[in-house]
């Protein structure tokens, strides 16, 4: 077996062995490289596929690209959001306001909408070393000894280094790798009730066309329907555009299985929604039969419990996945890279000489899952409920979209998406003359303090003898859930009272 770079040294420097190159690993590349950190990315087929749709890039999104000089690059792919706009089964605006322009006063920062693959295009000819992408390098094992991991190649090289991140997708093979060496070191390290906590309950069909009338050059239109719901990004050239639906009940699915679509698929499901409606003037056929490219994708959903073992951790999609109603999915990402940076410059800096032990590692990765896994645990619920509440599934979530909502407004949910955007993490490490908002960021000592207040605001409950919130019987779960909705559209913490809800419905 070849090893393509020792690193068993005591001299020699730490090095992070990066798996996957999509949004957190390219980011973490940026973050370590800023950190002068030592890092080879691995990925099992290339850098910026030509598949996929868009990503949307929220203000503290775009406060970490500022951070790792690429936020002017991206801005010139794209132009700023404008005007958000809900409607009803017949194309027909029930809600609308300037819905990015106020988050952007409360952050200081825009909400950026692009292609995907042009967006991870940048952050790899941003990345001032390219020899350390390494492209169809597929990860077979990962073995861990005296203090070093061995991560096996496909074609029998080995890279060595000092941690292992997995940063490859919600169909990670680290996770998979990290689970068995868990189980293997402590039996039931990693229950099957984890494993499973990954379920697939919705697909999508995304794809992009060029812009059509009847559609504003800069808006997000969001059209609710029975079970399903479209959304459509605009841009002055192209449109992206993605179809929500539900699963049968027998289609839906947990890990290890997997739901995969053909060709026949995905056409099959864009006839039956091609008479629908998608605004006043436009039908989901028409943009359907303009669209340039096209996917059909499961959209799984889960918030794992362990984001490490050993010297191997995991980032991104792989620990956290969410349904892209709330967008939010790309930036968490990159918070997550940027945390798990700030935790390995801490400990690579503990000692001037001297690489962290494995107590130290232990440490710093515990830190880093603390820090994330509230605050992941929220944006993912903001997420399950919006996916719901977007495709009326079911009459409660149909009574809050179509005639909640309009009452509360989207000024306020535009506050809380602030809110939410202030509390992200930037790397600690690097200076920057940030931009701020009416609302300012809240890392940090304030971070700690608005937390505080936060907690004395949650409502509910106790605590069964397993941790798990044991709240009302399941007769009042659509009341706890209206609650919870329109409390989380004021700015409460809701995180109890939607995993109550979860629980006993």
């Amino acid at each position: 077996m070849t090893i393509t770079n020792s690193n068993t040294g005591r001299d020699a420097p730490f090095r992070v062995i990066i798996v996957g190159a999509g949004v957190a690993g390219l980011v973490l590349a940026h973050a370590l490289e800023k950190a002068s950190i030592d890092f080879i990315l691995l990925d099992k087929g290339i850098v910026a596929p030509p598949w996929g749709t868009s990503i949307t890039i929220h203000p503290h999104g775009c406060r970490i690209l500022h951070q790792i000089d690429c936020l002017d690059t991206v801005s010139a792919l794209c132009s700023p959001m404008g005007l958000f706009f809900q409607r009803d089964q017949s194309g027909k605006e029930f809600l609308s306001q300037g819905f990015f322009d106020a988050i952007a006063r409360r952050t200081g920062y825009t909400t950026l909408t692009l292609e995907r693959r042009a967006y991870l295009q940048v952050l790899y000819d941003k990345l001032p070393d390219k020899s350390k992408v390494v492209e169809h390098a597929r990860v077979e094992n990962i073995i861990e000894e005296d203090g070093i991991v061995r991560v096996i190649l496909g074609d029998g090289t080995e890279q060595v280094g000092d941690l292992v991140v997995g940063a490859d997708g919600v169909h990670s093979k680290v996770r998979e790798l990290l689970w068995k060496n868990a189980n293997e070191a402590i039996p039931g390290f990693i229950s099957a009730v984890e494993k499973r906590s990954m379920r697939t309950t919705y697909n999508a069909l995304i794809a992009f066309a060029p812009m059509q009338a009847g559609l504003g050059k800069y808006d997000m239109h969001c059209v609710s329907n029975d079970k399903f719901s479209f959304l459509i990004l605009c841009q002055p050239e192209t449109i992206f555009f993605v179809a929500h639906c539900k699963l049968p009940d027998d289609k839906q699915c947990r890990w290890p299985n997997r739901a995969r679509y053909t060709q026949e698929d995905m056409d099959n499901l864009a006839t039956k929604l091609a008479d629908y409606p998608v605004s006043e003037s436009l039908l989901f056929g028409e943009l359907w039969r303009n669209r340039t490219r096209a996917h059909l994708v499961s959209l799984e959903e889960g918030v794992l419990d362990h984001w490490f073992f050993g010297r191997t951790v995991l980032a991104g999609d792989s620990v956290h996945k969410v349904t892209p109603n709330a967008a939010f999915g790309g930036s968490t990402a990159m918070e997550s890279a940027v945390a798990l940076a700030n935790v390995i410059h801490h400990a690579v800096n503990l000692h001037p000489n001297k690489k962290p032990s494995d107590v130290e590692m232990k440490t710093a990765l515990t830190s880093y899952q603390a820090s994330r896994l509230a605050r992941v645990k929220e944006i993912f619920n903001v997420s399950w409920m919006l996916t719901r509440l977007q495709a009326y599934d079911g009459w409660l979530f149909y009574f809050i979209q179509r005639w909640v909502m309009p009452v509360i407004g989207l000024d306020f949910v535009a506050k809380q998406v602030a809110q939410t955007c202030s509390e992200a993490p930037k790397l600690n490490y690097v200076q920057f003359a940030e931009e701020r908002g009416t609302l300012g960021w809240k890392e940090g000592k304030d971070a700690i303090k608005y937390q505080a207040a936060a907690n004395r605001k949650k409502i509910i409950a106790w605590h069964g003898p397993s941790g798990a919130e044991r709240v009302f019987p399941v007769m009042f779960g659509g009341i706890l859930l209206v609650t919870s909705t329109v409390l989380w559209l004021s700015g409460w913490n809701t995180a109890s009272i939607h995993s109550a809800y979860l629980s006993i419905m």
